[in-house]
């Protein structure tokens, strides 16, 4: 049964960044109004591929100090971070597989939107699957898929959709009309034809293979560097590490001890010495880069030999197909001396269809490695011209050294030598280290894959078992509803709500009524708060129970008590007895009840929605926003407690950057 857990929110910029973390059980986010309280949820659903941009001409402060936002998460115990920038580039996310302390160690894997959020559904081991609807403003048909965002529609209910008809997001029409697809995607109902699935299957398999080319081609990049021994280069990299902090600590003395010199000679000196470092960098880019395209050109040889086999196997199943035909010929009957046709006219005919298939395999796979060393041959160039390019720089690098070295003996620079040297020595155990942590990055990327086949594989395993039971019985769709209609009833019922009328989640359009009228019909917010939350309830429980598979297993909410009283009845006559109103009072009274028309006055009812929260949280994480929590829970829960202006989610008294580079 997969699980998501979110882990932490962070908000980075050149100079700002914080980090919001999360309890796996139940987190709250309190605090006043346009204190950021919603934009923690909105920069989650950001990540986890939200289409719209965040708006930064409202989110003012964000706007100033951050340009990217990452998002830490668990799936069945396995990290990842998703990385998306807020200002360029915002269709793309970047996915690491690793947590954010550890972003250096791995390289990311980019993906647009819609690739990421199929990324998402293999993680979480559910298929993608297509509907056929209408286009736009037209009467065209086409494919439309459903995808995670589908599902996340059940996992984030923004604060405009919570006690409102546009729950689910009703209101947008192609979002809605998937609504049914994404819960019995979520609950293992779909039906889908054999031969859908076993297209899959094909893709699933194909994708196994390529990874493991893949995987082959990495390793085998690393023994040419010598660098399978992954325990030998962490020890390394640890090592550097701690050569490269004892350096810049010795060079913190030698300039606490130092006198000011800062004649022009002393500048001419550091200037030819800035030039000869950047000269130094240059080529250590370009050997880095030259390292990439060999491992590139390495894995396409690879690919280059299976595609060899490959066309090899379809010449000699060709020249096999030309043995076997057989000539067209008669034969004489020996009763009555006439011709029989021999009717090798068939076997010729499929002899000729096979022939003609394996011609258009083999012309394929000749178009695969003609492409393939085309694009050997185009970064063989690029090689070659990055070896130009390094040859220049280390002629130019010579020249400069010559210089700083005769330089040096007619200038007195007292205690810059001490200083160079200690710089030169710096340089080199950062590149070395970064040389260490390239192999390491390879070593992850080898994890990476190897746990791709992993899922796919699992993948694979559930798609075979598909195929072999490809309709749901009716009698396990009951099951499914009647626990569903029981647990809806009994959270109802908590709500204080009378469940003996029709109330239930309907067993076709997959929403949820009350005495026979459904979510989108009612007007009360109050009711409609309690359907929304005792549905929601409802689908992690049946999560639990192992009915709901597809549900990530996560709530987002946001301002729970819209439409709910907040104050006990004994806290709002306390102070009342004896007094009499003034008309001014009633009028103020009579507008507030007018406003409120559609809340439930019951402040236990607020209360039991913590505790329905509290419950389900025992096996699902709970992220709410809310302004005042009650006392009871807010003192438990409350994680953070953001203020309007300077504290809120941008506090500058919180900027981790800055605290940093103090200690």
């Amino acid at each position: 049964m997969s699980c998501m857990i979110l882990q932490k929110l962070i908000v980075q910029g050149l100079s700002y960044r914080r980090t919001i973390q999360f309890n796996d059980d139940f987190t709250i986010i309190s605090g006043e109004k346009t204190s950021g309280k919603s934009l923690v949820l909105s920069l989650i659903d950001y990540c986890l591929g939200k289409k719209s941009k965040i708006d930064l001409t409202v989110q003012t402060e964000l706007d100033t100090f951050c340009d990217q936002v990452f998002l830490e998460l668990k799936i069945n115990d396995e990290f990842f971070t998703l990385s998306r920038l807020l200002k360029e580039k915002q269709d793309k996310i970047s996915i690491y597989f690793c947590a954010f302390e550890n972003l250096d160690e791995y390289t990311s894997k980019t993906l647009d939107i819609k690739e990421a959020m199929k990324f998402m559904m293999q993680k979480l081991n559910i298929n993608e699957y297509q509907i056929i609807r209408h286009q736009k403003h037209s009467t065209k048909k086409e494919l439309d898929t459903v995808s995670f965002r589908d599902i996340f529609r059940y996992v984030y209910i923004h604060q405009h959709a919570l006690g409102t008809g546009d729950f689910l997001e009703k209101k947008t029409t192609f979002k809605s009309i998937k609504n049914p697809h994404a819960f019995k995607m979520m609950f293992n109902l779909v039906d889908i034809d054999k031969d859908a699935l076993n297209e899959q299957l094909v893709e699933v398999q194909n994708n196994i293979e390529e990874t493991r080319k893949e995987i082959l081609g990495l390793k085998s990049y690393l023994k040419d560097k010598d660098a399978e021994d992954r325990i030998d280069l962490q020890a390394k990299s640890d090592k550097l590490n701690k050569m490269i902090e004892s350096q810049r600590q010795d060079k913190l003395v030698v300039i606490q001890n130092s006198k000011s010199n800062s004649n022009n000679e002393n500048k001419m000196y550091i200037k030819l010495k800035k030039d000869l470092e950047g000269i130094a960098n240059e080529l250590f880019d370009l050997h880095r880069e030259k390292r990439h395209l060999q491992l590139s050109v390495n894995s396409k040889k690879l690919l280059l030999e299976e595609y060899g086999i490959e066309q090899k196997e379809v010449e000699e199943t060709l020249e096999l197909n030309y043995k076997i035909v057989i000539p067209d010929q008669s034969i004489e009957c020996p009763l009555c001396n006439s011709k029989v046709s021999s009717h090798t006219h068939a076997q010729v005919h499929r002899n000729a269809d096979t022939e003609k298939m394996l011609h258009k395999v083999k012309r394929e796979i000749t178009n695969k490695i003609n492409l393939v060393s085309s694009l050997i041959d185009s970064e063989m160039e690029n090689i070659e011209d990055i070896d130009k390019e390094i040859a220049r720089l280390s002629r130019k690098q010579i020249i400069f050294n010559e210089a700083i070295s005769e330089f040096a003996k007619v200038t007195d620079v007292p205690f810059l030598s001490q200083i160079d040297s200690i710089n030169s020595m710096i340089n080199r155990l950062i590149k070395d280290r970064e040389m260490v942590k390239e192999e390491l990055r390879i070593h992850h990327k080898i994890d990476e894959k190897e746990k791709h086949i992993e899922d796919l594989q699992s993948t694979e395993t559930r798609l075979k078992g598909e195929i072999a039971a490809l309709q749901i019985s009716d009698e396990d769709r009951n099951k499914i509803f009647k626990f569903l209609n029981a647990e809806y009833k009994h959270f109802m019922g908590r709500l204080k709500y009378n469940t003996t009328g029709e109330t239930f989640i309907h067993p076709e359009q997959y929403i949820p009524f009350y005495n026979g009228a459904s979510v989108y019909a009612h007007e009360s917010g109050g009711l409609l708060e309690c359907m929304q939350l005792s549905y929601l309830g409802a689908i992690l429980r049946s999560k639990e129970a192992g009915f709901a598979p597809g549900h990530p297993g996560f709530l987002l909410l946001d301002s729970l008590s819209k439409y709910v009283g907040t104050l006990k009845q004994e806290d709002q006559q306390t102070g009342e007895q004896g007094e009499k109103q003034t008309q001014e009072e009633i009028a103020v009274e009579k507008q507030t009840e007018v406003k409120e028309k559609n809340k439930i006055n019951d402040p236990e009812v607020y209360e039991e929605f913590y505790k329905i929260l509290i419950e389900l949280s025992a096996n699902h994480q709970i992220i709410l926003v809310e302004n005042t929590p009650p006392k009871e829970f807010n003192r438990m829960y409350t994680k953070y407690t953001f203020l309007n202006g300077e504290h809120g989610l941008i506090n500058q008294e919180m900027n981790e950057i800055k605290q940093d580079s103090v200690s």
